[in-house]
């Protein structure tokens, strides 16, 4: 098993339209800047950009109008299903697919991302398919949204949060995957030696319900609650009712808070 590997099949993860749309609605999106970085990397405007682990397609809609052809894939039926529903442009379209077997030709793709989704992959595997797939020159870019957004005006509810978040992960958390999102993927080794990494700080406006409903589609987050045999309203309940044992109250529950989540974007070109 790689050290990279999931405990639980990645396709397993997000099944249930309910957590699918709960995803595309409270997930940050790629952030555009960071599109237009993968651009000016490249070069040229891009033919064909293939999006792996695209979920629900809340970050490969920010590619429209950047490049030609869009593709997005993802293991999760139900998350393609979402995608393809909710997010309608002629230039951009998904299938299911693996990062291991990128539905590419060799050397046809000019950029290749993962959002918040290189860490489930094997890694070396997904790597040559990279290779594998993209032009001479071509970039791959993998964006990291950072899994502990914090609360910058309230010191309270940032403490809240950071204990919630502990309690969560620590019940049934994957370490290795988790460490990688936490070092914003500094410990990746990419196999390209022009490698560059690029800071965005993604600031949002949440209630503390708005902030659990984007815990509720952390992957190790599901997983607690099926093991617990709950239902997605039940669990919702239970990470709830964890909040209100760090002291939160229904008032603080309905208060408006800026959130900020820095995204890494870790770019490297094929020579």
């Amino acid at each position: 098993m790689s050290t990279y590997e999931s405990k639980t099949d990645a396709k397993d993860l997000f099944v249930g339209s309910d957590l699918s749309e709960r995803y595309a609605k409270y997930r940050p999106k790629l952030p555009v800047q960071h599109v237009k970085t993968i651009v000016e990397l490249l070069g040229r405007r891009p033919e064909v950009w293939l999006d792996v682990g695209c979920g629900p397609g809340t970050s490969t809609q920010q590619i429209i109008g950047h490049a030609d052809k869009i593709v997005g894939i993802d293991v999760s039926e139900t998350q393609v299903a979402v995608a393809n529903k909710t997010t309608i442009h002629p230039s951009l379209s998904f299938a299911q697919g693996s990062g291991e077997k990128l539905p590419a030709e060799d050397c046809s793709v000019d950029v290749v991302t993962a959002v918040q989704a290189v860490h489930y992959f094997d890694i070396p595997v997904f790597f040559k398919e990279v290779e594998r797939v993209l032009k001479p020159g071509g970039v791959v870019g993998l964006v990291s949204l950072n899994i502990s957004p914090s609360c910058v005006d309230s010191a309270t509810m940032m403490q809240a949060s950071k204990a919630l978040e502990r309690r969560l992960f620590s019940q049934f958390g994957y370490p290795e995957k988790i460490q990688l999102l936490e070092d914003n993927y500094k410990s990746l080794v990419v196999p390209y030696p022009t490698r560059r990494d690029f800071l965005v700080d993604m600031r949002t406006s949440w209630t503390l319900k708005d902030y659990l409903n984007m815990c509720m589609t952390f992957s190790q987050v599901n997983s607690l609650i099926k093991s617990l045999g709950l239902s997605t309203e039940e669990g919702y309940e239970h990470v709830t009712q964890l909040l209100r044992e760090e002291g939160m109250t229904e008032d603080d529950m309905k208060s408006v808070y800026t959130w900020s989540q820095p995204s890494t974007l870790v770019a490297a070109s094929k020579p």
